[in-house]
This record gives structure tokens, sequence and C-alpha cells, in this order.
């Protein structure tokens, strides 16, 4: 069994299309949330992650685009975005996004969350601490997360309580072992942010016990044009030429 994991796809539909074309080996999809935000294709977005017929947990942009989550959270350019997505979503893919939840249990002692287990909407795993201390509280094998649109995976070791992390912005693979546990972030489909402007995404190989992640190309000029036109701010179309 291969599960393919998708996040922060962010209204990028050439994105989204180009990873599910290079997904073929995937036998079942996750998706963590963040479907609409930022980009120009919100409800073709959602409707390609229904017709996935995958688990889906929502985001903190999806959430707020429901009513679900306080618009005032969010920096003037998310701002715009989330409110100029709520005028174009239709009324089913708008249901949609109001009845996702905040976290998917995979199977045993595999969690999903959009951006931690103590804070599934907003908060960030970004650095070592704040990783011991979602370990300490929190009793799972492997958790997946989104949110920060970094690709990588912080592990800790149970034998010596070492906590060590590994950048994956070029994609690679974990090898789920005895003595670990995992919170790792297949980056994001739509507007990576760790310097590579690829698309982002894993495959959760439950046969291998393995965690790949993959890098792949798409059109992104097109969804620069797609974001001028539609009258977006600007930046949100130049940063996705720099993955930042």
């Amino acid at each position: 069994m291969k599960i393919g994991i998708i996040s922060d796809i962010h209204s990028n539909y050439e994105a989204i299309n180009s990873v599910l074309k290079n997904m073929k080996e995937a036998d079942k999809f996750l998706c963590l949330g963040d479907i609409v935000g930022y980009g120009a294709d919100p409800n073709c977005c959602i409707e390609k992650i229904i017709d996935l017929n995958c688990k889906c947990i929502g985001g903190n942009h999806d959430f707020t685009v429901a009513g679900k989550l306080d618009i005032n959270y969010f920096n003037y350019t998310a701002r715009v975005a989330i409110f100029w997505t709520s005028l174009q979503l239709k009324k089913e893919n708008l249901n949609f996004l109001v009845n996702l939840e905040k976290k998917i249990e995979l199977e045993e002692n595999v969690i999903a969350v959009h951006g931690s287990p103590q804070n599934p909407l907003l908060e960030y795993i970004l650095d070592k601490d704040t990783a011991s201390l979602i370990f300490s509280k929190f009793n799972f094998k492997i958790c997946f997360v989104g949110h920060s649109h970094l690709a990588g995976c912080f592990s800790f070791n149970e034998n010596n309580n070492q906590i060590d992390y590994i950048n994956l912005s070029n994609g690679g693979s974990i090898e789920i072992i005895k003595n670990k546990r995992y919170i790792i972030n297949c980056g994001s489909v739509g507007q990576p942010r760790d310097g590579n402007p690829q698309a982002s995404y894993g495959i959760y190989d439950l046969k291998y016990n393995a965690v790949n992640i993959y890098r792949v190309s798409y059109p992104v000029n097109l969804t620069q044009d797609k974001i001028i036109n539609a009258g977006l701010p600007r930046s949100l179309a130049d940063r996705l030429s720099y993955g930042r």
C-alpha cells in the first residue's frame, strides 16, 4: 500500500495536476489542508480533491474561507486572497471546506494534522524545541504535518532522546525504524517556501516502511498569469518563481 501525501495546494491548479500525474504509484491519497488561498483556482483545486475521494483535513486558509477562523490572524496579502477566494467558491465547494476536520488518524499511531497536534490550524513546527515538546506531549509513531511549506523531517530517538532534523527541500527518503518517532512535512504542492520552486509531495510506503519526498516541475508561468489576471497581489505570483 502506498499513500500519496499532498498539502498546501493553495489554489494552484497547474501544480496539483503535475503532482497527481507523477503520483500514479499511489493507491490512496491524504490531503493535509490549505487547498485554497493565495492562488486563482480554488474551485478547480477543491474539485480535484473531491474527485480523488481522499482523506482530507482543513488548513487555516480553508477554515477562514469557511468562516470558522478569524481572518485577522493573517497578513494583508493573505487576507486579500482569502476574501477574493470567498467570493469565487461554488456553494458545494464551500460546504466541502466547512465540513473538513482538523485531525485524521491514518492508522494506528499514525496521525495527520495541518499545523501541529496541539494546535492543528495555527502552530508551525520549525525547530527542535517545538518538535521536542510535541514528541513529549503526544504518543504517535508518525505525525504528518503541513502549514510551514518546508519539506523536512524531525525524528526522536527513544534510546537517547536525541532529536534530529533532515532538510528535504530537494527530495529524499525517510526510513521508519523501530526506535524512532517522526514528524514529517512533505512540503507544499502549490507554494513551496524552502527555496525550491518545484511542487513537493510525499509517498508513504507501508510495505517498505518508508516515506519518500519528491519534487516535480509545473508550468509556473501559467499559474502566475492567472494570479495577476485575477487581480490578486502581484507578490503571490512572483514568489512562485523562487520558492519563497
